[in-house]
């Protein structure tokens, strides 16, 4: 019993000893280190948005009736003044029947009225004609009174039936306009249950389907004009701090490949919305408007991802923050490699964003950091740089 314990003390020594042949001939413990130096950090808050037209139009139906054609498809391009929707009203086609039918009657009647005038008119012509002939003849005395009183008195009761046909004719000729007042209403009604697009651009909503009944009010299209899109995302109000109108955007989708859009921020609205995540949870978010230089292939609808670009310095001292350990006071140490010996320092930093920090103290550029810095190596301990790699990006 004696010689197995004495047998697996020394094959244990035996082996401790191995090892420290090994590090003795491979110079310690091998690490991964990267050169410090300068380089900059740029602080992205990333989430999505959708894009949507800075303007859109809401085509309501402004008379009631059934639609008979919808000659367009949700999604499709169309040019200004392009028929969306067809709406068949019967009432108010017999309507304008009627009122077609009643100025033909009033056609008729001032037709015949300015002809009635015409006639009395040269009948008062030629009467006046015989007055001052009979007036000339009745101061010579080769007529009587009686005919000329006559002549006299047949001026004047053409002159009033003149008067009478003045009167007729005028009232025929306002109710005549009245007529063609209302018939041009009418039509003008009729002309819109031709439902037309107001701009160029695209059906991004199509409620309006054939045979479908509508009154007025009801939503038969949106149109969004194309000359201008933007781009809204809900932003978590937690990340929102940074956020300022004006800043860059980088927009980037499946759709646009490896090209990049550029944008800013334009508006932030001024309260947050609850929003509920993929996952369930309950969110405040709020809503940000982005402009885009140029949306390229983007169109109404598509999702995208945002990067608003929150704050950015360069020139500036950096470290990958791997390579930092955060203590439990917060304070912040890295291993600095000087030889092949391990060096604990503690440093300052500053800005920092998803892979980097900024070194404000305690360390500078050209000194040599391990990447890992949560390797448990003590100080002045021996270690193996691998290859190098430089901080800055």
């Amino acid at each position: 019993m004696k010689r197995k314990k004495l047998f697996f003390l020394g094959a244990a020594i035996a082996a401790l000893a191995a090892i420290s042949v090994i590090l003795i001939k491979t110079g310690g413990t091998e690490v991964e280190t990267v050169t410090l130096a300068k380089g900059e950090i740029n602080r992205r808050v990333t989430d999505t948005g959708y894009v949507q037209p800075v303007k859109s139009y809401d085509l309501y139906a402004v008379q009631s009736g059934r639609v008979t054609k919808v000659p367009v498809q949700n999604g499709a391009r169309v040019k200004k003044g392009q028929i969306i929707a067809v709406l068949e009203n019967k009432d108010l086609d017999l309507q304008i029947s009627d009122m077609q039918s009643q100025l033909s009657q009033a056609n008729s009647t001032t037709g015949g009225a300015k002809a009635a005038m015409g006639r009395t008119e040269l009948d008062l012509t030629e009467a006046r004609d015989d007055l001052a002939r009979i007036t000339e003849l009745f101061r010579k005395e080769a007529v009587s009174r009686v005919e000329y009183d006559k002549a006299g008195l047949r001026v004047q009761s053409l002159l009033e039936t003149l008067n009478e046909q003045k009167s007729a004719y005028d009232s025929a000729l306002s109710r005549e306009a009245g007529l063609e007042k209302s018939l041009g209403e009418l039509q003008a009604k009729a002309g819109q249950l031709s439902v037309k697009s107001p701009v160029d651009g695209i059906i991004l909503n199509l409620p309006a389907q054939e045979e479908l009944y509508v009154s007025p009010g009801s939503l038969l299209a949106t149109v969004a004009g194309q000359e201008h899109l933007e781009i809204k995302a809900d932003i978590l109000s937690d990340d929102l701090a940074e956020v300022k109108i004006g800043q860059d955007v980088d927009v980037t989708a499946p759709v646009l490949g490896q090209q990049t859009v550029r944008g800013k921020v334009t508006r932030i609205y001024p309260r947050a919305e609850e929003k509920q995540s993929t996952l369930g949870v309950i969110q405040r978010r709020v809503p940000v408007i982005i402009s885009l230089e140029d949306p390229a292939v983007l169109k109404p609808g598509y999702e995208v991802t945002v990067a608003i670009n929150t704050l950015s310095r360069r020139d500036i001292l950096v470290v990958p923050r791997q390579s930092v350990l955060v203590k439990n006071d917060g304070s912040k140490e890295i291993m600095v490699v000087s030889g092949d010996r391990v060096e604990w320092r503690r440093i300052k930093t500053g800005l920092s964003d998803s892979e980097k920090m900024e070194v404000t103290e305690g360390v500078k550029a050209g000194e040599q950091i391990i990447l890992d810095g949560s390797l448990e190596l003590k100080d002045n301990a021996r270690v193996k740089p691998l290859k190098k790699k430089v901080s800055a990006t």
